[in-house]
């Protein structure tokens, strides 16, 4: 499965340019102003964001500020201005990393699958519990219980997005794909068998009445 780039840009030329280059590889989704790209973010929950700083309705300063208390995810910003002052307030709020236009796409899909770490390692641990999802397995005080492909996907997705609600609908999309057309119920299922294997620490799977499921690693 394709990861997801949403990407707020209200240059069309530029945004067609970055769709060409990088739509083999990733799903991408468009925005050109930045509430709408803050409404795409909740509703389609990529796993990375390419933001402009001068966007339309909302800057990309705020829309930056806005994820950023919900999410953990990786954000790039664009900007036309070479400017130490943009980068450091860039940074400043919450952004990964940073790239002056012109740029170099070769360049730009680089700093991507670093941020998502594409290639790379994608261990994540709490405590004395580690997840691996190359290895698709976890592994508790060195006690390991292997994972399917599905609960690969899913726990994966929500270390990533931790402490954001996800819907039943919205995991289908994710884990399932848009062209599932099961009953939604599959999803309480999952939970069940991943909150069995996570064994002493299923509390971080909590679910949240009438609205969903999150991944948040408070006892409380």
């Amino acid at each position: 499965m394709k990861k997801k780039l949403l990407i707020i840009e209200d240059e069309k030329n530029l945004m067609e340019a970055l769709f060409d280059f990088l739509s083999d590889e990733f799903e991408i989704i468009k925005s050109f102003d930045g509430e709408e790209g803050l409404e795409k973010f909740y509703e389609k929950t990529p796993d990375l964001v390419l933001l402009d700083i001068n966007m339309p309705k909302i800057t990309g300063w705020d829309v930056c500020r806005e994820i950023r208390k919900v999410s953990n995810l990786p954000i790039i910003i664009m900007t036309a201005r070479d400017s130490d002052i943009d980068e450091y307030n860039g940074l400043s709020i919450g952004a990964d990393d940073y790239v002056t236009k012109p740029f170099n796409l070769k360049i730009l899909a680089l700093k991507i699958k670093k941020l998502l770490k594409i290639d790379g390692n994608s261990v994540y641990k709490f405590a004395n519990l580690f997840f691996d999802a190359k290895k698709g397995e976890i592994s508790i005080k060195g006690e390991s219980k292997e994972l399917t492909r599905r609960e690969i996907q899913f726990l994966e997705y929500m270390f990533k997005n931790k402490g954001i609600i996800f819907s039943r609908d919205q995991l289908l999309n994710e884990v399932w794909g848009f062209d599932f057309d099961g009953d939604d119920r599959v999803v309480d299922t999952l939970v069940r068998r991943v909150r069995k294997k996570l064994g002493e620490y299923d509390f971080i799977l909590k679910t949240i009445r009438g609205m969903g499921y999150v991944l948040d690693e408070n006892k409380n």
